[in-house]
């Protein structure tokens, strides 16, 4: 293994946690101005609070693209836009729906939610308006995202199983840790990189993981509603 493997190696390792960077640099600075917002209250605070992380996640949005697009990620996007290709990712999203309204009502029905996991939903629905958390939820969350997880990790290792397994386990792990909540991010996370493994284009788990986030709201409890299941 010669030099210029290693250095390989080492661009998508510091690209990796560059994207998490830019992803995690809009609830970064907002910590900061906490401290004058304190001194706010109401309207005037929950104002303030919006035009910051606007700025802030306009700002990564704008770096990330400009930096996957120079790194090739986005080739085939366009290619997303045909027929077959959006049945495909039609039914990948109506499976991850499924697997997510039957996963978290188990785990709901059995474990307590995490704490800290609520608490900051709260206060980041509480600080800024709600559209703000729609852009970051629907649009950055998952193109930070899959852009880490999916493209970084299947360049960094050549042989696609080993890549497939670290970018499943590693995207899950992300977002429950050692928790028993990982029932429910790992089937979702093995679909999703199903999606990008079957055809390399990024846009692809891009957009159903933002379709997904979108939908969760609104689908899951339309479902327990239809089938009737609040707990498992």
């Amino acid at each position: 293994m010669g030099k210029s493997y290693w250095l390989n190696k080492l661009k998508y390792f510091s690209l990796f946690f560059l994207l998490f960077a830019l992803y995690w640099l809009p609830d970064i600075i907002l910590a900061y101005p906490e401290v004058y917002l304190k001194s706010l209250v109401g309207y005037e605070r929950q104002v303030i609070a919006t035009w910051i992380f606007l700025g802030n996640l306009s700002i990564s949005l704008f770096l990330g693209i400009f930096l996957v697009y120079k790194l090739g990620y986005l080739k085939g996007t366009l290619s997303i836009f045909k027929w077959k290709n959006l049945l495909f990712l039609l039914f990948s999203t109506c499976i991850l729906l499924l697997i997510y309204f039957f996963t978290s009502t188990y785990y709901n029905s059995h474990f307590t939610q995490p704490g800290v996991a609520k608490l900051e939903s709260t206060f980041a629905n509480q600080i800024t308006y709600p559209f703000i958390q729609f852009i970051s939820f629907n649009i950055c969350g998952p193109f930070f995202e899959e852009a880490a997880f999916r493209t970084t990790i299947y360049r960094f290792f050549k042989n696609d199983k080993t890549a497939f397994i670290v970018s499943c386990v590693g995207f899950a792990w992300m977002h429950t840790g050692p928790n028993p909540i990982l029932i429910v991010y790992l089937p979702m996370s093995i679909v999703l990189t199903s999606i990008y493994h079957r055809r390399r284009v990024l846009g692809e788990s891009i957009l159903v993981h933002g379709v997904l986030n979108a939908l969760l709201p609104i689908v899951i409890p339309l479902l327990q509603v239809i089938t009737g299941l609040y707990y498992l």
